[in-house]
């Protein structure tokens, strides 16, 4: 269903499409980046110079001196454009150079044709990786995924990097930054914002005594795990979170302390859950199952105080022959692997729970989730539904299967925001269901959700429908929540075109 591993294995296929508006002006630069640049509320004029040869390379003017830098907004055009369409460099100038009817000169614009060849050590290391995983050397300007990476080596290629550079990365990184130029400068970034989180963190050092009803949570740099510490920190409860020491920067704050760790290392996981009061075990690898087993069995051998909260997912389910999922339901074939996973990880948790001094446990199993937070819009553009997200954002013709087909009256998804989920995971803290909770905040049919999609990208895709189901739309269940109805009861802001609506307005440069 929606394992992430099911979902990004098809992405190494997926080549957007540019979409140009209609009736744009000739006249004027209509190079994506341009307009996004422009775009921006302190941008006052854009342009993209396209060189015989290279990347394309942009220039950007801005209202006063006190706007983004030329590295900011290439952050926001890679988390906005395709990746086609990002360009090399942003330049920033006092103003644009003209011709005397007006268009941009780009034969007077600064700079070289083409971009300097990137050199440091994250250079060559991006460089080292690239060709050390495809077999054949690289340029700066190559694809990943048209010299044949696909989406387990971009998973490989994300780990390798993170290792070497002690830098936060993952998969989906690559697959928007996808040419060792931009990757290196993705990484440019997240040094400069590790570095400076460090050098603050050592002029206010803060105890890392452990408090009385310490609540353990694993996966704290994700989407729902970063909910989930900012509700239980909001209700003051003392957190501990565990980290990779390359994204620890990104979760300290006042009252999370964090522990260096990760899912591979079975020693620091049950030194993590030996020092806490309850746990929060919201952290996966998506692909590496067998990690994933090794790190549940570890926890739940070092458990021995207080609940256990393990964050799963429909995806155990399997594929239902009924459209309507009660809680527990028994899993139906097919069972993806990402999901097989899910199921025996909640049955070491639960098998376990009550004996040697345990607490109650919890296998929460949500849905896509939707919130605003970088790793969840990575999901909405590349994950599950990513293909429908990107036909919408792009303007091309949107096929969705027909009510009734197959006899199955309703096809759409199951969703929950992240806040939500965060509060359905801390009500399990102080009552624990003792077993399965469906954790679905709503339900929204493919036509509406491609209706959504579009108007808020605003753009013109043709919807028809069809007696067959796409195999990345055949999903037609719909999943009782009553254990967890109260806390999953939606509030101000939480309703779907909202989240949405923020999601996609963190992807657009200037509004994020």
């Amino acid at each position: 269903m929606f394992g992430v591993s099911a979902c990004i294995a098809a992405l190494g296929v997926v080549v957007p499409v540019l979409f140009v508006p209609p009736g744009a002006d000739p006249g004027h630069d209509n190079h994506p980046a341009a307009q996004a640049l422009r775009a921006h509320p302190q941008v006052a004029d854009a342009t993209v110079r396209r060189p015989a040869q290279g990347p394309p390379v942009a220039y950007a003017v801005l209202h006063d001196s006190l706007g983004p830098s030329g590295q900011e907004l290439m952050g926001l055009l890679r988390r906005s454009l395709a990746p086609e369409a990002v360009p090399a460099t942003v330049t920033l100038l006092d103003a644009l150079p003209r011709t005397a009817a007006g268009p941009p000169d780009h034969a007077r614009l600064p700079g070289p044709s083409t971009p300097s060849t990137p050199t440091g050590p994250r250079a060559e290391a991006v460089m080292e990786s690239f060709t050390a995983l495809l077999g054949l050397p690289s340029s700066p300007d190559d694809d990943f995924f048209a010299l044949g990476g696909h989406s387990l080596k971009a998973v490989q290629l994300a780990e390798r990097l993170r290792a070497e550079l002690g830098l936060p990365l993952t998969g989906l990184d690559v697959l928007q930054a996808r040419t060792p130029r931009a990757l290196t400068a993705l990484l440019d970034e997240r040094a400069a914002r590790q570095s400076a989180a460090k050098a603050a963190s050592k002029s206010a050092p803060r105890s890392r005594d452990i408090r009385p009803g310490t609540v353990l949570v694993t996966g704290a740099t994700g989407g729902v795990g970063a909910f989930v510490v900012r509700e239980l920190a909001a209700q003051g409860r003392p957190v501990l979170a565990l980290a990779r020491p390359e994204s620890a920067h990104l979760i300290a704050t006042e009252g999370v302390d964090v522990i260096e760790g990760d899912l591979s290392d079975l020693a620091g996981l049950r030194n993590a859950v030996a020092q806490a009061d309850a746990v929060v075990h919201a952290a996966c690898t998506f692909t590496r199952h067998d990690v994933d087993l090794a790190a549940m069995e570890t926890m739940v051998d070092a458990w021995r105080r207080g609940p256990f909260v393990f964050v799963s997912s429909v995806d155990a389910y399997g594929h239902p022959d009924t459209d309507r999922v009660a809680e527990e339901s028994p899993p139906h074939a097919p069972v993806s692997p990402y999901g097989r996973a899910k199921l025996d990880c909640e049955a070491l948790l639960l098998r376990a729970a009550g004996t040697e001094g345990r607490g109650g446990a919890s296998a929460v199993r949500s849905p896509i989730v939707w919130g605003a937070h970088d790793r969840l819009r990575e999901q909405l553009r590349w994950g599950a539904i990513g293909t429908l997200y990107q036909a919408a954002r792009e303007g091309r013709p949107i096929e969705l299967p027909r009510p009734g087909t197959g006899g199955h009256p309703w096809y759409g998804v199951a969703w929950v925001h992240a806040a939500a989920l965060a509060r359905a995971v801390a009500e399990c803290l102080d009552r624990p269901v003792h077993g399965v909770a469906n954790a679905a905040g709503g339900h929204v049919s493919w036509h509406d959700l491609a209706h959504d999609l579009t108007e808020l990208h605003g753009t013109r895709s043709d919807f028809s429908e069809t007696g067959t189901t796409p195999r990345d739309l055949d999903h037609r269940w719909h999943y009782d929540s009553t254990r967890l109805a109260r806390p999953l009861r939606a509030r101000q802001g939480e309703d779907r075109r909202t989240v949405l609506a923020e999601m996609i307005a963190g992807m657009t440069p200037g509004t994020d």
